[in-house]
This record gives structure tokens, sequence and C-alpha cells, in this order.
């Protein structure tokens, strides 16, 4: 058994362009999320929407020598247990296409996580937690879904869980005080930050 990496990708386009397909400094969004990934990681999965998408996404995924799981826009509990179905794997790294900030230090802390407790999800100070960057075991995860009836909210399937830890904001901030490794590019606004944010490493 060996964890794996799950890259999200379902999001609205950018000025035409798929998500994680949009450039920064002459290189794809997924690309700096992919680099991001832990040493540890043997198997990467890029969830897409539809083949079409996963053809515009081909080339790079393959490059990793990642595999696809279409999820036909189903909610992201589905589609995470559909990839636990599907793998030979213990544990579960989730992230989205569209942080190219990501650090492997960050990345890391949350598989690691995951040797201790069955799901790490990091959280605000205002409880909201943030299931696109998370860590999962998953024998309680696929136990939790079906605990929950097979429910399509991430906080319903992460609530049956048992031993999970929610890591502050706060508490991240020991690895960078900006958080920029939670950046995530949603507009060109986003992008133009996270061009000037990674100028500043």
């Amino acid at each position: 058994m060996h964890p794996s990496a799950l890259i999200v990708t379902e999001f609205r386009q950018i000025g035409g362009s798929r998500r994680g397909l949009v450039r920064l400094h002459d290189k794809p969004l997924i690309q700096y999320v992919i680099e991001s990934i832990p040493d540890e990681v043997e198997e990467l999965v890029v969830s897409v929407a539809s083949e079409s998408e996963a053809e515009d996404y081909r080339e790079l995924v393959e490059q990793y020598m990642g595999r696809f799981v279409i999820s036909s826009n189903n909610p992201l509990p589905q589609v995470l247990h559909e990839v636990l179905s599907e793998g030979e794997t213990d544990r579960l790294l989730v992230l989205p296409c569209d942080a190219p900030l990501l650090t492997i230090e960050f990345t890391s802390m949350l598989l690691d996580l995951t040797k201790r407790f069955n799901a790490a999800v990091p959280t605000s100070s205002d409880g909201e937690r943030n299931f696109l960057f998370s860590a999962y075991r998953v024998e309680e995860y696929v136990r939790a879904y079906g605990a929950a009836r097979y429910r399509t909210s991430m906080n319903e399937v992460v609530g049956s869980m048992r031993n999970v830890i929610y890591v502050n904001y706060r508490a991240l901030r020991s690895l960078d005080p900006r958080l920029a490794f939670l950046l995530r590019v949603n507009s060109p606004e986003d992008l133009r930050r996270a061009e000037l944010l990674m100028q500043r490493r």
C-alpha cells in the first residue's frame, strides 16, 4: 500500500482556459501543484469533468505518469470514494489544480498527519473547513462515506469520521505568515497576486 494524490480540476474557466492550464511564468498552474506533491506519493490521479477535459490535460498528466477519473461533475465526496475504491492506496492527499504557491513542506505535513489521524483538514478561525487541501486514511474515509449514507457534503462525510485533526490557519502561519500556499487562482487578479508573491520568495 502507498499514498496517492488527487488533484481536482472541476472549476470554472479563466479567460476561456481550463483552470489548471492557465499559465503563470510559462507553466500551467496544475504543474506547480504536481511539483508540490511529496516524493512518497506513488500515484497521481487527476479528476476531470469529462473525456474532453481529460484530453486537454492528458499530455501533462501522462508526463507525470498520472491517471484520470471522470467525475461527470459529481460532488467531491463521491469522487473521493470512486478514486479510493479503484486504487490500491492507504492514504490520499487532496489538492486543487489552481494553487501555484503550494509547497512540499505543507503537503508533506498534511500527509504525515494521516499517520496519526484519520484525516487532516485545514480550518479557518471561523470554523470553515478547507477540504480542497486535505488528506485522508482510505479505510476510515470509505467507512464514513457509507455511514453518512453517501451524502454529497464533505462536512457530513468527514463529520462521520473518527480521529480527525482540524489544523487551524493560525498554526499554519508558522510555515508562511501570509499563508500564500493556500492561494487559489480564481481570476486574472489572483494570477497577478500569485506572480507577485512568487517573486518575493
